[in-house]
This record gives C-alpha cells, structure tokens and sequence, in this order.
C-alpha cells in the first residue's frame, strides 16, 4: 500500500528509500568525492553506493548487530559517512553520530549513556581522545576505524577497519536475500537515529528520531520544488548536524550527485563540480558575500562604480518585481488603494531599469559564475539569513529558500518556496507539517508582526530525548513540540524569524529585547565580523564586537593607531568610527525603539571560533561568549 502525500516510498523507512534509487537512477552518479588532495574528482553510482551500504549493513549483522542496537559514528564529511549511516539504519540500527572535533568529555559522555556496543571511528586521532576511558564503556564490543593503519590492541574489544567490514559483508553467502530480509523488517516507528546537540547549556540532549520521522522529511521537504535531475550538490557541513544529514538524504531521493569538499576548498571545487543547487548556513553566505565586496575594494575606481550602478540596478529592480508580483512582504495588513499605488509605482520603476538590469545582470554574473556558473537555487538553514545578503543574491539570480527548523524537526518545517520565494521570511510550514505562534499570555497569534513562540507539529516531529522524559516533557505537549523560536507573520501569512526565546534580554526598565536583529543589522558594517548584543538587567544594551581589522586599517588610514586591539580601545579615530556605525544602523529611522539602541560597545582581539564560541553551523554560543568576557561585560556598564 502508498503512502500518503503521493510518496515514491513503499514504506517510510532507510531500505526502501535506498531501495527506490537502485530501481530508478542505478547508475546515475551519486557521489563525487577526491581520492587525495588535489587529485580529480571520483565517481560513484548509486548502485555502487547502495552495494557499500548493504555491505556495512551485512558486515554488521555478521558481528552481531540487532535491531535498536546504538552504534556510535564519529566522523566528518565524506563519500563515506552516507554508506555507513544507512549501513547502519538500512537493517534498524540506531545511529549516534559525531564530528571527529568533538571533546573527550562530549563523546564519552554519548557513548556512556547511549551504551553504545559498536563505535565507527575516521581516524586514530579520535579514539586518542578517549582511549584512556574506552573500559569503562560497558557494552562496548567493536571499534571500526575508517582510515589508519595504525590499529590499537585493546583487551576485551575487537578492532578492526571499514575496510574489513565491508570485505566480511561482501562475503556473506545469498547476502542479497540476507539484506532484503532485514531491510524489509524494519518498521516506520522503529528508532534509526539519537543525534545529541552540542551541549552548550549543560548535558548534550539525545534527540531521537524514527525511520519514517527522517525518511518522511527527505521526501517531503523540497516537494514542489523543480531540482533537476542528475544535478550537482555540495557536501561540507558536518554530517552529524541535521542539515547536511538531510540534504546528502535529499539529494540521493532525487537523483543529484553530492560533490564532496571542505571549507578551505570550496571555492575551487566549486568550479569543478559546477553544482545546480546549494545547501549552506548563513555563516558561510556571507562569507561569499564578503569575498565579492572585498574584491570590488581591490579593483579600480572605474569598475568599482560600474559594480555599484551594477547592484543598485539589480537590487532595486528585484525589490520592484516583488511589488508588482505580491512577494515583498510586509508586516502589516496592506491597504487595496496603497497596494495599488505601490504596484504602480514599481510598474513604472520597472521600466526604467528595465536595461539598466540587463547590463547589471552581464556585470554581476562573475558572482554566478564564483559559485559554478549553473547554481539554479540555493538553500539556507541552521540560522537566520542577514536579509542584504539574502536579497543581493537573489537579485543576480540565485534565489536562496531560507528553511527554519531544528534537529527535533529534521531539520525544516517551514521553507520558501520556488518561484514565489519572499526575501526576507522562513516562508509557510511545508505540506503535512504545522506551526502555531502563542504568545506570553498563552494565546494563538494570529495577525501580522506579533510576536509568538513557534509549536510545531507533523509526522518529523522527534520521538523525544533519549532517557530524559523531564525534558521531553517540557517540550512536547500533544505532537506540538515548543521550539523556543520567536516568530511573526507577515502580511501574506510567510513567518519571518525574529530571536530566541531563551535568548531575550530583558532590561532593568522591564523591556524585552531581541538581541538577533539588533546583531544582523550591525554585521551589515564592512567594520564589524561578528557581534554579540548584550545588557540582561541592565539600563542600555551593549554590544561586543569582532572587528574587521582590514576594513578599519583602511579605513582610518594614517590616523591609524596600529592592528593591536588593546590600543583601539583608547584611540579617539576608532572609537569614533564604530559609534558611528553604531548610531547610524541602530536608529529609529532603521526601525529600531528607543531602548534598542546600543548605547557601549568593546573591542574583542580574537574572533569566535568552532568548538569555543561557535557551534559546528558558525552560530554563536550566547551562553559561552556571556562568560568567557563576563568581566569585560562588567566593565561597560560601570
């Protein structure tokens, strides 16, 4: 029997979702990773894809392996990481994923409480981290390790390579029908996955999510999208975090070949892999918006004004369209008669710029080009998307569908979509999955631009936290699970993100703040990296803030005093620079209320790293940043 919602799936679970691509697209290219640095770029089909995951799923049997046994996998991006996380669900068992940077302290506390009885492991560097504690994991039977040669002898624990697995699952005798067996005997409600989150306020939570939670979403959630077929997509993000989970899955269900790269790389493989469509965190967004800005600096007077008259025309004239067609949101009920006039109005725009776009479109497609040159969509997630660089994108022709969600959602419960794509908003719940604001006095939000905490509710909504009914109490009520995520909805009903609960700064007058929208609009300055707003009880808000030593330096010129932060803090050209940024992007005018604005601000030395200040998706660990400059902190409001 079908499901619902017209899916290709017989049964909403990892082996037939492997299954579907074997009978569709088998050898169609499925993976595209470099065997060594600098070398060409190697091929995988689906078939040979899905041959690797039956053998890690038949190797793992052979060792003892039984439905709802956790097997810990501590990894990073690569071909390899799929194979091995489907070997695993492909025959119900569970997963426990994690990147190979993760501390001592978060993997022998994942290990230890998920009990984990067999551990993946990519390299001896990781199991050093915990080697010295690899005893005390009762269960413990097998550790696999990806890549060295240099295995350790460990009494009690067998130890053994993912090539050997592989070579004892391609042993197995009529190992096809072996597979079919236990593929075909996992259930939908069957528990595949315990992703644990990254622990910044205590003890990492066990999210635990079943068969048909993730394979529904991987189905669903870039349904009525047009992703074409045999295209490219990129891998890089670590493949424990939700989103490149989700979209490796996504692009396996519809026939796109993930290109494997890192950060460092990615400018370059880019070229290479030419892909058709993009998965990143807004971090990394604008990261490219950036490099495309800096490159301007460097290049004459001449071509920097014709970029100018370049994104001018361009921006202004997708504002415009999006008048015309309805799409610029607002947050406030439109009047019929001012609709009408504005739509005029763009009307009227529109034909002015109609050849000023043209040209800007020839001058701006060396941005299309950074990117591969074939990029027909991008997709942003894990964060909220900085809207002037959501809307330069868009204007050169790259629409970016800004996803909101969370590793309780898989990753997406609301999407933009395509081509109707709202700059600006996290879109509508995508079909089959809901959300309701509540306000702080309990009730359902219902108009535009009131502030509500998010519920969701659908069929990707987790089963819980692994061991720890307390907290997955005080989340899930009913199938609504409370995000803690602050929303609003615009005129045409899209939600627009707009701050964390958890997050809210309350001032000593009793306002209550919204620290993220404050920290978008001054990450805008070509001087400031990154910020972080503060002020919790106090009078004003405060900021604290990374600067760009470059754009400063040359800003300032002669008058500077030198690339040493410590003396920023005295020199009069500095200080005056930022408080200007400050009072300029923080206003009224800018939309911001009186107690909004930024009133002190200090000067960090050092930006916000991965693992300290930033999580594995480059947002900033509020809690951490809080008390590592508790003192600096201290020090603005004396």
């Amino acid at each position: 029997m079908r499901v619902s919602n017209q899916s290709s799936l017989e049964k909403f679970t990892h082996y037939y979702l492997i299954q579907e691509a074997l009978e569709k697209h088998p050898d169609s290219t499925a993976q595209m990773y470099r065997p060594e640095k600098n070398k060409p770029f190697v091929k995988r089909s689906f078939r040979q894809t899905a041959d690797r995951m039956m053998a890690v799923s038949l190797g793992l049997s052979e060792l003892g392996m039984q439905p709802g046994d956790k097997i810990g996998l501590i990894a990073d991006v690569g071909p390899d990481w799929l194979p091995v996380c489907w070997g695993i669900c492909g025959i119900g068992g569970v997963d426990v994923p994690r990147g190979t940077d993760a501390t001592a302290g978060d993997l022998t506390y994942i290990f230890e409480h998920a009990e984990c009885q067999i551990i993946f492991l990519e390299t001896r560097a990781v199991y050093d981290k915990i080697g010295a504690q690899i005893g005390s994991f009762s269960g413990l039977k097998t550790i696999i390790f990806y890549q060295t040669t240099d295995l350790p002898d460990i009494a009690g624990i067998r130890v053994m390579t993912l090539d050997e697995l592989i070579a004892s699952g391609q042993a197995v005798s009529d190992g096809a029908a072996k597979y079919r067996q236990l593929g075909q005997a996992v259930a939908e409600d069957d528990l595949a996955t315990i992703i644990y989150t990254s622990g910044t306020t205590g003890a990492p939570k066990g999210v635990m999510h079943t068969q048909k939670s993730l394979t529904w979403e991987i189905d669903q959630a870039i349904k009525g999208i047009h992703v074409p077929k045999n295209g490219v997509t990129m891998g890089f993000l670590p493949p424990w975090h939700i989103a490149e989970r989700l979209i490796e899955g996504v692009a396996w269900h519809t026939i796109t070949a993930t290109a494997f790269t890192s950060v460092p790389t990615l400018a370059k493989d880019l070229q290479e892999a030419q892909p058709t469509f993009l998965l990143s965190v807004p971090r990394v967004w604008e990261s490219f918006y950036n490099k495309v800005f800096d490159g301007v600096k460097k290049a004459s007077p001449v071509a920097q004004k014709l970029f100018g008259f370049a994104r001018w025309s361009a921006y202004t004239w997708s504002i415009q369209k999006d008048v015309l067609l309805g799409r610029k949101y607002y947050l406030a009920r439109q009047n019929l008669i001012v609709s009408g006039v504005r739509k005029l109005g763009a009307l009227v725009a529109l034909n002015f710029l109609f050849v000023p776009n043209l040209i800007a479109q020839l001058i701006l497609g060396k941005v299309r080009k950074a990117l591969g040159g074939r990029v027909e969509f991008a997709i942003s997630g894990a964060g909220a998307l900085p809207e002037h660089i959501d809307r330069f994108f868009y204007s050169v022709g790259i629409p970016i569908l800004e996803t909101y969600g969370m590793t309780e959602t898989v990753g997406v419960t609301c999407r933009r979509d395509k081509p109707r794509t709202v700059v600006g908003t996290v879109g509508k719940p995508f079909q089959g999955t809901q959300i309701k604001l509540i306000d702080e006095q309990g009730n359902e939000v219902t108009e535009p631009n009131q502030k509500g905490v998010a519920w969701h509710f659908g069929p990707h909504i987790m089963k819980g936290y692994y061991k720890n009914p307390e907290k997955t109490a005080e989340v899930l009520k009913d199938g609504w699970l409370n995000s803690g995520d602050i929303l609003v909805y615009t005129n045409h009903g899209e939600l627009k993100f707009a701050g964390r609960a958890k997050d809210t700064i309350v001032l000593f007058g009793g306002e209550n703040v919204e620290p993220q929208p404050i920290e978008d609009t001054l990450s805008q300055s070509a001087y400031i990296q990154q910020v972080v707003v503060v002020g919790q009880d106090q009078k004003t808000l405060a900021a604290l803030i990374v600067p760009n030593k470059e754009a400063v330096l040359a800003e300032l010129g002669a008058a500077s005093p030198g690339d040493d932060i410590q003396a920023w803090r005295d020199n009069k050209a500095v200080q005056q620079l930022f408080k200007q940024e400050i009072k300029s992007r923080v206003s009224a005018e800018a939309g911001f209320k009186s107690f909004e604005k930024v009133t002190a601000f200090d000067l960090l030395d050092k930006e916000f790293q991965i693992g300290d200040e930033l999580t594995q998706t480059l947002k900033v660990k509020r809690n951490v940043v809080l008390e590592k400059y508790a003192d600096r902190i201290k020090a603005l409001y004396q």
